[in-house]
């Protein structure tokens, strides 16, 4: 079965943005209003433009194969950024939002691209790719990829998604997802947001997962549930993570792990400085 790529970039960054207004120094002004994906990181005009190369260097063809939802807002620039990489427009979704306050949320965003392109992804194993995350240099693509596809392989008709996971300390544990594995690195258990006292993982999962083509049938199913709680909010469908805890905690679909060695997320803007010196400190070596 083919893979396509979904990378996220609707989100509106409303932390960076408040940083880069509050910043005195007024170094940084020029990245006022630019979506997180869209920013200028170590030699690459995006980081995003990071991904592309990682994919076409796996003979992954980004004609085909890439996609990407994003707002009414930021639309325009990722057009102009794809037109500059040779990389069709029709493939650049705007899911019609406006400001942080009426966004789908990631989830809804994933639901609503593989509607859109039913016809091309409908057969297809999907990579969902956070806008705002890359990893460091030891991150091998084309390995990750062949565990895909190794775990789907069995005989017995046995398929499972496969997620990225590393190691954070205690002082962090309460701001990511957390999961628990047993002893195969199957996920058991997709703790959000834990104290590090209620679990011993410190295994947090990036959003860059690989879904198998039958996992996307339950993303309608987890929306439907979810608005349908009378105590829904927007924050139950906004991160990724939710449907993948959802998923995993109520045994709907197999999950299982591979380490890397770390990320680099881009947040606020010291989150992004420390991006940039990362690259500056790679500058002899490839980032990965």
């Amino acid at each position: 079965m083919s893979l396509k790529v979904l990378i996220l970039g609707a989100g509106y960054g409303t932390r960076l943005q408040r940083d880069l207004l509050n910043d005195t120094s007024r170094k940084y002004s020029h990245l006022l209003g630019i979506s997180k994906a869209l920013l200028p990181l170590g030699d690459k005009d995006a980081l995003i433009t990071h991904w592309i190369d990682t994919l076409m260097e796996s003979n992954i063809d980004i004609k085909t194969s890439l996609y990407i939802v994003t707002n009414s807002t930021a639309y325009s620039s990722f057009i102009s950024w794809a037109e500059t990489h040779n990389i069709p427009t029709n493939n650049i979704i705007n899911d019609g939002t406006t400001s942080n306050e009426n966004r789908l949320g990631a989830v809804e965003d994933i639901y609503f691209t593989i509607k859109k392109f039913s016809s091309s992804l409908q057969n297809s194993n999907l990579l969902i790719i956070g806008g705002d995350t890359l990893f460091l240099k030891d991150f091998n693509f084309k390995k990750l990829y062949e565990k895909f596809n190794l775990i789907n392989s069995n005989d017995d008709d046995d398929e499972a998604c496969l997620v990225t996971t590393y190691k954070v300390n205690d002082d962090v544990v309460s701001k990511f997802g957390i999961l628990e594995l047993n002893e195969n690195n199957q996920v058991i258990n997709f703790l959000e947001k834990p104290s590090p006292q209620s679990t011993n993982s410190r295994i947090a999962c990036p959003c860059f997962y690989f879904l198998h083509n039958k996992s996307l049938e339950l993303l309608k199913e987890f929306l439907e549930e979810s608005k349908n709680n009378p105590n829904h909010t927007l924050e139950d469908r906004d991160a990724s993570g939710k449907f993948l805890a959802w998923v995993i905690n109520n045994n709907k679909f197999k999950f299982f792990a591979e380490n890397v060695q770390g990320r680099i997320d881009v947040g606020g803007l010291q989150s992004y400085i420390d991006a940039n010196k990362y690259f500056d400190d790679q500058k002899d070596n490839k980032p990965y």
